[in-house]
């Protein structure tokens, strides 16, 4: 009879690797559903902070009240809008493309016609520090004097960004903006065109919706 407990053995092998497997699989699936929920909850505190961050003052809840809309170009978006008094004030559109990393991810705020107010682009993205970064991330700028008397940013404002902040009171229709208008930054070609093309989808999308409703209205 053949010894089933020798390593050399093949029905030991199989065996063997198919425990490991099966024991990798669920401890990666236990691992998964432990981190979810908090993913998720930090998502969504994300949003909800941008929101009130580029938003005019509201007294809705957007994050709650999104519906998911589709760009002319057939790319996802999710639209919120703001309210106060039941008036809306504003609208913040959230969509995506493709960067040099992977995904980039953003938030595009409205006024109530449809111009573009803020552009921020959300954590997550894998796009390369110190270049594709310069197109993609707010950050605070401390000078020396500033470090040394110890003043510290204002959090209630957004940090500047030359890229991001050149969409703003650009609108799809007009024809100072196209598609083909590149924001760019040198050696940063592929995040600048990423974020070119989220803000595309958000703002047409946006457009195409109010259009919509405004249609509907008139009926």
């Amino acid at each position: 009879m053949k010894d089933m407990t020798k390593a050399s053995n093949p029905f030991y092998l199989a065996f063997f690797l198919l425990v490991v497997c099966g024991v990798s699989t669920l401890v990666m699936a236990v691992t998964a559903v432990k981190t979810d929920a908090p993913i998720k909850a930090a998502q969504a505190k994300e949003t909800a902070d941008s929101l009130k961050m580029i938003l005019p003052p509201f007294d809705n809840d957007p994050a709650a009240e999104a519906i998911d809309i589709t760009s002319p170009d057939g790319e996802p978006v999710k639209l919120y809008t703001a309210k106060n008094g039941g008036l809306v004030v504003g609208y913040a559109a959230e969509a995506a493309a493709s960067g040099f990393g992977g995904k980039v991810a953003g938030i595009v705020s409205f006024k109530p016609d449809g111009t573009i107010d803020t552009v921020i682009v959300k954590s997550g993205h894998a796009e390369t520090p110190g270049i594709g970064t310069k197109v993609t991330d707010r950050s605070v700028k401390r000078t020396i004097s500033d470090v040394v008397k110890g003043v510290k940013p204002d959090a209630s404002k957004l940090p500047p960004n030359d890229a991001l902040d050149s969409y703003k009171g650009k609108k799809p229709g007009d024809e100072k903006w196209t598609k083909n208008d590149v924001h760019f930054v040198s050696g940063a070609t592929y995040s600048s065109n990423g974020v070119r093309d989220l803000v595309w989808y958000a703002a047409t999308a946006v457009r195409a919706h109010l259009a919509a409703a405004e249609k509907k209205e008139a009926k």
